[in-house]
């Protein structure tokens, strides 16, 4: 048989303890060359074919890149295997050679000695089996490989194991060209080498003990026989029984898990044939890899006893897979099918394209504009304050029912009182000293500022309480003693007779052209899903305004819960009842609630949706 010739690998930048076990491990596998600088490097890439060159610690980051590319120009490129065992922390240096497949291993940092040596065995490897292609050549489909494919699918969609022999023997005779192809499996119980079924004329069953395919089952290698009758292991009842004894002959195990012998896969051609070369010991060695899986699982399955199913439950009927073995080399008949279901099948494809086509003319695609919308009761006021201070008194609670003029809420005003005392003093001196002496212009001139100051005091003084503008009812009270409240800030609300409640909705503002007064508003209140309100708009705003300014527009008791991201337009609707009915109870409506509102815009034909440059050829207007 003949030896591959041992590749050439180029060590550059390792350190001598690495050599030294890659030299000591290798030796038999590979010829090893040892470079320590860049130059050397591509000198010996020069002037030897080097199948695999490997770059260590030494030559790290930038530097190897760059040796990279210039090797690139020696010869034997295309084939060549490179390996980069430190190539620093930035590896993306190399993410152009490894798109282009120019790098078979690429680590940051050194890797141990004895990992250098599985590293070149694997690209040693890589290099026996790669084939070089031209830049932008589509790799030719190899007729081989081709045939060992179509072989082990036939082996593995057997059931039994001698059916799957009898088919590893005729790809045996296809793949080697050999006259005659067997397949022995092994019986580790009766220590027999057989094949065929019971009763068969293809039935053989052999001790485990003679022939070179005994040989081959106790000792796991292949053999290659020139002439069989010359071989001393020769047994011609195990070997051969159909031949004379001066054949050329090929047996290559077939393995299992580990690396228990399942099977034995033996070629035999004539005398006047070519002799079995190495590639054809390496195709029935890949042969009996690939096939290997399938005497593996029918070997488990014949020592559990259960029934051998090598295909997925349902996918194959068993009348279509045993037909396919009986007659696998034969034509199957064309495949017949029944004009009626046809006939029908046709008309109902005819039906779905009508039945489409008329929805797409005579439905309609509706679009809404919808968004928040909150629930607002009439007869509400909002006390604010109108001044700073800090809350000293609160005279009601709430649902407390007041009347006019009735203090509500008092704030801190001892300077107030001081001042209006200090002033009142200061006026009943200066009446005392007028009456004392009537012509005193002076004092007159005294006790009319006295008299003005006064009132501007207890004005102060008045504005430190906040009193009811009406009566009503006390809700919502939001201050407590002690609070510091600003200007402007809502105190509490008075809930009063008459006004009716209304919902006030944000919708987008891109739909204030198409909206208007009139149109009808779907209201569904949060809480309480597909319990639809149907309203009717009464008033839309002009102006489009944006976020800040609606959520001031809505309070601040409410601004900040409402998710707005864009320009809005408000829209009122009236309530029509102040309750609701949901669950077939009745619930009342209370200030604040929020909801979600829709408003229908517009609708066109489904057909217009989908192909919208046929909307010129309609001419009523969009509703």
């Amino acid at each position: 048989m003949i030896q591959d010739s041992q590749p050439l690998a180029l060590l550059a930048g390792f350190d001598s303890g690495s050599v030294e076990v890659c030299l000591r491990l290798l030796g038999p596998e590979l010829h090893l060359l040892v470079a320590d600088s860049e130059a050397e490097a591509l000198r010996l890439l020069a002037s030897h074919p080097v199948a695999v060159l490997a770059l260590g610690a030494g030559i790290p980051g930038e530097k190897a890149r760059d040796l990279l590319e210039r090797a690139e120009e020696t010869p034997g490129t295309a084939r060549r295997v490179h390996i980069v065992l430190a190539g620093g922390s930035d590896l993306t240096l190399f993410q152009d050679l490894i798109d282009r497949d120019r790098i078979f291993y690429l680590t940051s940092e050194p890797v141990p000695a004895a990992d250098v040596v599985d590293i070149l065995r694997g690209a040693a490897e890589r290099w026996r089996t790669r084939v070089p292609t031209l830049e932008g050549e589509v790799p030719r489909w190899d007729p081989v490989e081709g045939r060992l494919i179509a072989a082990v699918r036939t082996i593995a969609s057997r059931r039994e194991p001698a059916a799957a022999a009898r088919a590893a023997a005729e790809a045996v005779e296809e793949l080697a060209g050999a006259e005659r192809g067997y397949c022995l499996l092994y019986d580790p119980a009766g220590d027999v080498l057989w094949s065929g079924s019971e009763g068969s004329q293809d039935h053989r069953r052999e001790s485990a003990a003679v022939g070179l395919v005994s040989f081959v089952t106790r000792t796991g290698r292949p053999v290659a026989v020139e002439r069989l009758a010359r071989d001393s292991r020769f047994d011609r009842e195990a070997d051969d029984p159909h031949g004379m004894g001066d054949e050329r002959f090929l047996a290559v195990p077939l393995l299992g898990q580990n690396g228990q012998v399942l099977a034995v896969l033996a070629a035999v051609r004539p005398p006047e044939a070519e002799p079995f070369s190495e590639a054809d010991l390496r195709l029935l060695g890949r042969l009996a890899e690939q096939a290997s899986p399938t005497f593996v699982q029918l070997r488990l399955l014949q020592n559990e006893g259960a029934p051998v199913r090598l295909y997925a439950e349902g996918l194959f009927r068993d009348k279509a897979v045993e037909h396919h073995q009986d007659g696998l080399r034969g034509e199957g008949d064309l495949l017949r099918a029944d004009p009626t279901w046809i006939r029908w099948s046709y008309r109902l494809l005819l039906a779905v394209v009508v039945a489409g086509l008329l929805f797409s003319l005579l439905a309609r695609v509706r679009e809404y504009a919808s968004g928040p919308a909150v629930v607002r009761l009439g007869g509400r006021t909002d006390i604010t304050a109108t001044s700073d201070g800090t809350v000293s008194d609160v005279a009601v609670q709430p649902g407390q029912q007041v009347e006019a003029g009735r203090l509500l809420v008092r704030f801190y005003g001892a300077r107030e009182a001081a001042d209006l005392e200090r002033i009142e003093q200061e006026l009943e001196l200066q009446l005392i000293n007028r009456l004392r002496n009537p012509s005193d212009t002076g004092a007159e001139r005294a006790l009319l500022t006295l008299r003005a100051e006064r009132e501007l005091a207890r004005a102060r003084l008045a504005e430190r309480e906040v009193r009811a503008p009406r009566g009503g009812l006390v809700s919502d009270l939001r201050v407590r003693p002690g609070q510091r409240i600003a200007p402007g800030q809502v105190l509490l609300s008075l809930a009063g007779e008459g006004g009716d409640p209304v919902v006030l909705a944000l919708l987008p503002g891109q739909y204030r052209p198409l909206l208007k007064p009139g149109m009808e508003l779907r209201l569904e209140l949060q809480g309480y899903r597909y319990t639809y309100q149907h309203l009717t708009v009464t008033a839309v705003e002009n102006e489009v305004i944006g976020p800040t300014e609606a959520k001031r527009y809505l309070g601040e008791e409410i601004a900040d819960a409402v998710p707005l991201t864009g320009p809005v337009v408000l829209v009122s609707a009236r309530l029509p009842s102040p309750t609701f009915q949901v669950e077939g109870k009745t619930r009342r409506f209370h200030d604040g609630m929020w909801a979600q509102a829709e408003v229908r815009v517009r609708s066109e034909r489904v057909l217009i949706a989908l192909v919208p440059a046929l909307r010129a050829l309609f001419e009523e207007a969009d509703v």
